[in-house]
């Protein structure tokens, strides 16, 4: 007995209504619609789609326009930009953040005990002094204290960076 040959259907030249091949593409009206009004989706004159030509819209946007290119391209700026920044690290040209806020912590604290120290430290020494000379002294003590502050050091960021990966 002979077999008839089955009839191949091509999906890609059928015609669909708006909501069939919404669908069809698991979209929501909305969704579907919104692809129209963006020119994604050919708007269609009489209501009815060639499915082919939808499906092929709809994709050659995903992966095209917007989609894996486009990702690509991200992806490869962002390693650069990343790159850029590590080098510009290692080089000293830049430091984390953290780093710097332990480093300037670390900073502030010292100078703020110098500071408190600066009555049990220098005041006997001024005992019996004549007012131009504490004042003086006073002067010389809290600015000795404060040098620790306008002083930056970078190589105390660098380590201070080192100290925190290796945490």
């Amino acid at each position: 007995m002979a077999n008839p040959k089955k009839e191949i259907r091509d999906f890609r030249k059928m015609t669909v209504n708006f909501e069939e091949v919404a669908k069809f593409l698991n979209l929501s009206k909305s969704s579907f619609y919104r692809l129209i009004e963006t020119g994604v989706i050919p708007k269609s004159e009489n209501g009815e789609y060639i499915l082919g030509e939808v499906v092929d819209s709809y994709w050659r946007n995903q992966f095209d326009s917007e989609g894996l290119k486009a990702a690509q391209t991200r992806l490869t700026t962002a390693q650069a930009e990343l790159k850029e920044l590590e080098l510009a690290e290692q080089r000293g040209e830049i430091h984390r953040a953290s780093a710097i806020a332990k480093v300037w912590t670390d900073s502030v604290i010292n100078a703020k005990t110098r500071l408190l120290a600066i009555p049990t430290k220098t005041g006997p020494q001024l005992v019996g002094q004549d007012l131009q000379t504490i004042v003086t002294k006073l002067k010389d003590a809290i600015y000795e204290a404060l040098r620790e502050l306008a002083d930056y050091d970078g190589g105390k960021i660098t380590r201070a960076a080192t100290i925190q990966e290796h945490q």
